[in-house]
């Protein structure tokens, strides 16, 4: 009992090893990004704020001039009339690092009402260029006046979405905020503080604490301090008005509806989207929201006080170590049909609480919690596999007298077979094994398994051997067998075929005679390759067995295994199929790559004797073939239409699904059709 808790124990220290590992390495976070995306609540737009757009409108307006040659008078125009409309405050998302066009006294005339009004921000910026800090200020005539400034800087994350940006940073000669908090301190009329960060919170003015998120830069390795942009409309939501209708005095918004700039926050800003100041946004529903409108949302989020901040570090690792102590604990004794449905509920508990997180504010960490559900699920069921297998290997250990009795007969004509090594043989090698084979031998005493797995073992070697095969071992359930080898034989690949034909048809008579008798149904799966491999005997000279290893053997074994993605029985080679499509029915399921093999293969599956052949099955075949046809075609759309009317086919709803995936997904424009499994 003592080594037994110990195996768990290590189980869960390795399992904590391994998410810490991920922890680290950040190796899940793009989908811990993706489900964010999922909660924010976006239909609620500020009425405070006003987009002045740079749009497409504006841009079309001949007396404006191309948008990189427009009067900087046009901006003084504007805060002109923005300020006698009695607007609270106004930012301009516009850098201006040159001189205008016009010549300096066009940026004078700006300049001149920069001095004017203490409520103007203007917009500065800064990147990094061969690892210095590069800064681009508004030109100097407009720095002459004094103007106060702000960041447009934004933060891309690894999958190109904006979710944060910096809070504040320093230049030369002082520390700058970000666009959106220069605003919003302007409209709320509170002093600045000491851009200081103390326990992941920012001081923004004695009522208001911004949560912060710590980050060390790559190129400068300094700890840059960001925040959350709580999203709360989706691009184009927020009230805007073309920048050519305020020069006009035309107060009306997109909608129509008139606009009143009383105390109102105005960004003026590009949102044409030749412009290309664009990016990303949790919101965007494939749609890129303007840069003017994510400081729109970070405006929002401090007004409103409606600040993100994620889940401590402590929380989350009580959360792991719960679900690591509990599951572990319960998955060392429950049988896997009851374990399965705990790890759903757990799962689906885990995203309400990342849903339910969201209401306070709060972005509960969703993935590392399933992750740590998945993991010691896997590994206590591995170590109770593992554990149990030792129980069972007398079970195994029964049937050695039944393998290989073709081999024993030429041993005892030629004693020299006794001598190590192989040859290469073209042969054909089957594979077989029980569907869910361990969740049936956990319902069954040992005695009542010894003894069913006997009677199928029995049943499935007479077979074997009946048509000529060399029965290579058992593997627990697992059935490998041969043909062509060590006897010569002319149709190694159609007897190979026979015999797998024939197992299906008897498992059909044994699951009737089990399910009278209250035993478990089972399925079977099987996968036949033909080819060249090394035959002979393998090991030492102490202990050594007559097998086949080489590729083609492998390829067998993955097909056996490939049955279970397209729901099928019986699945054969396309070398297989050129020996035998003479004389047996089979149909053309997919072109693939198998883990570990580079050169794609032609799958087949094998479905009867052709005398045995039945109109409906045929019928069922042609449609199959169309719409596998269209879908190697890229047409999508009809072949998914042409499997659905496929009924009671497994492989056709594998299709059917992998259309909606490459609808929503398409391939890449070279895919030559083939798809390729990772996992064996």
């Amino acid at each position: 009992m003592f080594k037994k808790i110990a195996k768990f124990i290590g189980l869960g220290i390795a399992v904590l090893a391994v998410t810490a590992l991920f922890m680290r390495q950040e190796w899940l976070m793009s989908f811990q990004l993706g489900m964010q995306n999922k909660f924010y609540d976006y239909d609620l737009p500020s009425s405070e704020i006003v987009v002045v757009a740079i749009d497409e409108k504006s841009l079309e307006e001949d007396r404006l001039g191309l948008f990189g040659q427009w009067k900087r008078s046009y901006y003084a125009d504007a805060i002109e009339i923005l300020n006698d409309a009695d607007a609270a405050v106004v930012g301009i998302d516009v850098t201006f690092p040159d001189q205008s066009s016009h010549g300096s006294g066009d940026d004078a005339v700006l300049a001149n009402v920069l001095e004017k009004y203490d409520n103007v921000v203007m917009a500065s910026r800064y990147y990094f260029e061969d690892g210095m800090k590069v800064i681009q200020w508004p030109n100097n005539t407009l720095m002459s006046a004094d103007p106060s400034l702000g960041w447009i800087n934004v933060q891309l994350d690894g999958d190109g979405f904006v979710r944060s940006l910096p809070l504040f940073a320093a230049s030369k000669n002082e520390t700058i905020e970000a666009f959106s908090l220069a605003l919003s301190r302007i409209y709320l009329n509170v002093d600045p503080v000491d851009y200081r960060i103390v326990g992941d919170e920012f001081n923004f003015s004695d009522n208001i604490v911004i949560p912060t998120i710590t980050q060390r830069d790559s190129q400068t390795q300094q700890d840059v301090h960001s925040m959350y942009i709580n999203y709360f409309a989706e691009p184009n939501r927020f009230t805007h008005i073309s920048f050519s209708d305020v020069l006009d005095g035309n107060f009306i918004d997109k909608r129509g509806n008139p606009i009143d700039f009383t105390d109102k926050i105005v960004l003026i800003g590009p949102t044409a989207i030749d412009l290309q100041d664009d990016y990303l946004s949790p919101v965007s529903q494939g749609v890129r929201m303007p840069g003017v409108e994510i400081h729109a949302n970070n405006i929002q989020t401090i007004i409103t006080k409606q600040f993100l901040r994620d889940q401590s570090t402590l929380s989350l690792w009580i959360t792991l170590l719960s679900f690591l102590a509990i599951n572990i604990i319960l998955f060392s004794f429950l049988k896997v049909r009851f374990a399965i449905p705990l790890v759903l509920a757990e799962v689906f508990g885990v995203l309400v609480a990342g849903i339910v997180g969201y209401e306070f504010r709060i972005f509960v960490n969703v993935i590392y919690p399933i992750l740590i559900i998945f993991l010691s699920f896997i590994g206590t069921y591995l170590v109770r596999f593992i554990m149990e297998q030792k129980d069972r290997k007398f079970i195994e250990g029964a049937f050695g007298h039944y393998v290989n009795e073709s081999v024993v007969k030429q041993i005892l004509q030629n004693p020299n077979m006794l001598e190590l090594g192989g040859a290469k043989r073209d042969i054909s090698v089957f594979f077989s094994d029980i569907a869910g084979f361990t969740t049936i031998s956990e319902g069954m005493e040992p005695g009542e398994l010894v003894s069913f797995l006997n009677e199928y073992l029995k049943e499935m070697t007479e077979i074997i051997l009946k048509h000529g095969g060399t029965l290579d071992k058992y593997e627990g359930d697992a059935i490998m067998a041969f043909w062509n080898a060590p006897l010569a034989q002319h149709d190694h690949a159609l007897n190979t075929c026979l015999a797998a034909l024939e197992s299906q048809e008897q498992l059909v008579k044994l699951r009737k005679k089990w399910a009278s008798e209250g035993k478990p149904e089972i399925r079977v799966r099987i996968g036949i390759n033909t080819g060249d491999a090394v035959v002979g005997n393998m090991g030492s000279e102490d202990r050594f067995d007559y097998t086949a290893i080489g590729d083609n053997v492998n390829l067998a074994s993955r097909l056996e295994g490939i049955n279970k993605q397209y729901g099928t029985g019986l699945i054969i080679s396309e070398f297989t199929f050129k020996e035998i499509k003479d004389h047996l029915i089979c149909r053309e399921l997919d072109l693939i790559r198998v883990k570990g093999k580079n050169e794609p293969v032609r799958i087949y599956e094998l479905i009867s004797k052709k005398d045995a052949a039945k109109k409906d099955v045929t019928e069922k075949l042609t449609k199959f073939a169309e719409a596998l046809a269209d879908y190697r075609k890229k047409n999508f759309l009809a072949a998914k239409k042409k499997f659905e009317e496929i009924k009671d086919d497994l492989p056709s709803q594998v299709f059917a699904k992998r259309c909606d995936k490459f609808m929503e997904n398409p391939p890449a424009g070279d895919w030559d059709g083939v798809y390729t499994f990772t996992t064996k």
